[in-house]
């Protein structure tokens, strides 16, 4: 069932404010071992959510790990303002932060790809390239302002259609082609060779 947010119903049920069975009280790593338990809060499916609705390739289990620990932190200062839904939307906001941030330094630096990051398979098995060319393709596209990004992701990762994106984020049709053809040229200059416009109805 999916979580209440609504403060007289949490009041009634003996919490502080809501949230505070699993956030008040305790250390962080007290509080990371209450949220790694805590169904109710349904911390998975929030972080999936988001990282669809600000549009970027992130690993969902390295950014459901780095959320929880900025929950866990920012946990003591909480004492139920703002609403619990805006509080953790903004912690895994800032997790979400940290790993794009990450991936640009490892681009720049050469770094090892972590092993265990499934985006960077799943991108490499779709497009048939190196996985340090799909660290590539996730960093341009990550990047890139909101909404080239948010146009560019709905149409290559969501398949959209660019008639639905545009419905959908209330933009005109011709701004959204030229929003994904935009796209499509940074992310050929990553891949390294051309994508076909066309084989995305443009």
């Amino acid at each position: 069932m999916p979580m209440s947010t609504d403060s007289q119903e949490r009041r009634d049920g003996g919490e502080e404010y809501p949230g505070a069975r699993w956030l008040a009280g305790g250390s962080p790593s007290d509080v990371l071992a209450r949220l790694l338990v805590a169904k109710e809060l349904e911390l998975g499916a929030r972080v999936a959510a988001r990282l669809e609705s600000r549009a970027v390739l992130l690993d969902p289990d390295r950014t459901y790990l780095r959320s929880l620990a900025h929950t866990a932190r920012k946990a003591m200062f909480y004492r139920g303002v703002p609403p619990l839904a805006e509080f953790l939307d903004a912690c895994i906001d800032r997790g979400i932060d940290d790993l794009v941030d990450e991936d640009v330094e490892s681009e720049r630096s050469g770094a090892p790809l972590e092993p265990a990051d499934a985006r960077f398979r799943a991108v490499s098995e779709t497009l048939g390239v190196e996985s340090t060319t799909a660290r590539r393709i996730c960093v341009v596209l990550n990047t890139q302002h909101d909404e080239l990004r948010h146009a560019t992701y709905a149409v290559l990762v969501l398949r959209k259609s660019v008639d639905a994106h545009a419905t959908a984020a209330r933009r005109p049709v011709p701004r959204v082609r030229e929003l994904v053809r935009e796209g499509l040229r940074r992310l050929s200059s990553a891949f390294g060779r051309r994508i076909d416009p066309t084989e995305y109805g443009l």
